[in-house]
């Protein structure tokens, strides 16, 4: 006759609320089932029992594994036809939004020589540092929202509103004119613009995701070289207004192949009422609950002081180069060369963050970053080589540090939260820059003398490179592995 094996779990009545009687009963009944079991020769044991912190902790593993199996089941496409078709339109669209971001001292340094030249440096600044304040403060609110309801109807509203704020600088004459067209109004269109440019790549690419990235954000670097140079030349054929307007046109063109040429791969997306949409957006910029993650915490760190020292480094380069006496000319065509170097600095080592690990690489360009601030530009940036090797080399430090940001955010996030984790981190980068870059301006103690500034640039670099080996060290420790 086959043996049964029941199991009753004997020591868990020990952990029961029972009333002395009625655990009395329990147990007699039980011991009875015992001696039943014996005579009938069935053998018989007690399930050992669980405490209720060994359950909770079982509980919260297994719906660790859970999430953790649901992100490595889905898949990605890591190629192919629609997938580089989108790479390609965020190329176009990053050429348009971060190659004027990479541009902004050839406009700053015009706009201080001659339509606001009775404003400091520092005055000036507030322009272009609320601008960017708009383009990283409002991702927090639009990280939800392409979420919601995908990229077509932000990229659509973002289009409009730079391609206008554009023109309407062209008109502008006093100060608050500037705040108005440029700070804000492009300012807000290019942060609509700001998260499905980046974002839409990721739904495409997951273990290629640093090289894709990377490919598509050459196209801010190769804005940066053509904006320069183009509007040096603008200026002096057409007038500043007419090359305001030149811009818009050509933002508009690049803008619109965006959005004619990319694709999600979101088919089923959470539709809520846009209330509770911009609701959640708040929500996710205050909900600091999210830095508890430790991982993430030390890249937002790292993320908002890597932004500020490239933000510094591309606004006032030239109008540095114009105060070290070199010529406009060469002056506008410094941050195209920096711009220039970007470009391989956004290939190079995306290509290498997939091999080797992207904060392995971030944080090794970070480190060159401060280097080439303290040997190259501090002692030798007052002379003309000197200024090129800094730029060459430093903005190919730029470019790896801006682009690789997204691409360690999407490895500490599930795809499904990037928007949020995204907007976030630039939510929390845009408080920075809106105070950084004024007070980097006025760390400049006449028109001349820099020596603050680049001082600045290179321990925001080093502590940058701190807030990022922090991060890595709370995911990995301090083994070296693929990360």
């Amino acid at each position: 006759m086959a043996q049964e094996l029941l199991e009753i779990p004997l020591e868990t009545l020990n952990q029961q609320e029972l009333d002395p009687e009625k655990n009395d009963d329990v147990r007699k009944r039980v011991e009875d089932t015992q001696e039943i079991a014996a005579a009938s020769g069935v053998s018989f044991r007690t399930a050992p029992s669980e405490n209720s912190e060994s359950i909770r902790s079982r509980s919260t593993n297994e719906i660790n594994n859970d999430e953790e199996e649901e992100e490595e089941e889905e898949e990605f496409p890591e190629g192919g036809l629609d997938a580089w078709r989108v790479v390609l339109a965020s190329f176009f669209g990053l050429f348009a939004v971060f190659g004027l971001c990479n541009s902004l001292g050839a406009v700053q340094a015009h706009v201080s020589i001659f339509q606001l030249s009775n404003k400091s440096e520092s005055q000036v600044s507030w322009i272009f540092s609320v601008l960017l304040f708009f383009l990283f403060f409002l991702t927090g609110l639009v990280g939800p929202i392409y979420d919601s309801l995908g990229p077509y109807q932000l990229s659509i509203i973002g289009t409009f509103l730079w391609t206008l704020g554009l023109i309407t600088t062209s008109f502008c004459t006093e100060y608050y004119q500037f705040f108005l067209a440029f700070s804000v109004c492009v300012g807000i269109g290019g942060a609509l613009l700001m998260t499905p440019l980046i974002a839409i790549v990721g739904q495409w690419f997951n273990k290629r995701r640093a090289t894709a990235i990377g490919i598509a954000t050459v196209g801010g670097s190769v804005g940066g070289v053509v904006y320069p140079l183009m509007l040096r030349k603008l200026y002096s054929s057409i007038g500043y207004a007419w090359a305001l307007r030149v811009l818009g046109v050509l933002c508009f063109v690049l803008l619109i192949s965006f959005i004619l040429l990319m694709k999600t791969r979101l088919t089923s997306l959470e539709k809520r009422k846009l209330s509770k949409t911009l609701l959640g957006g708040v929500s996710n910029m205050i909900d600091y609950r999210q830095l508890r993650d430790h991982r993430f915490a030390g890249l937002v760190i790292g993320n908002f002081l890597g932004e500020l020292g490239a933000v510094n480094g591309l606004t006032f380069l030239t109008s540095y180069a114009l105060a070290q006496n070199h010529s406009e000319e060469f002056s506008y065509a410094i941050l195209a060369i920096l711009n220039a170097s970007a470009i391989g600095g956004r290939i190079i080592p995306g290509i290498l963050a997939d091999k080797l690990g992207r904060f392995n690489t971030v944080i090794a360009t970070t480190i060159m970053a401060a280097f080439t601030i303290f040997v190259i530009w501090l002692p030798f940036g007052s002379n003309t080589i000197g200024l090129i090797m800094f730029s060459v080399t430093h903005g190919f430090c730029n470019g790896s540090i801006v682009s690789l940001a997204p691409a360690c955010c999407g490895q500490i996030c599930r795809t499904r939260d990037y928007g949020k984790r995204y907007g976030f981190m630039y939510f929390v980068a845009s408080v920075t820059i809106l105070i950084g870059v004024p007070i980097s301006g006025a760390l400049i103690t006449n028109e001349k003398d820099y020596t603050n500034l680049i001082i600045f640039d290179g321990v925001v670099y080093i502590a940058t490179t701190l807030a990022l080996l922090y991060s890595r060290y709370a995911a990995v420790g301090f083994r070296w592995c693929k990360w």
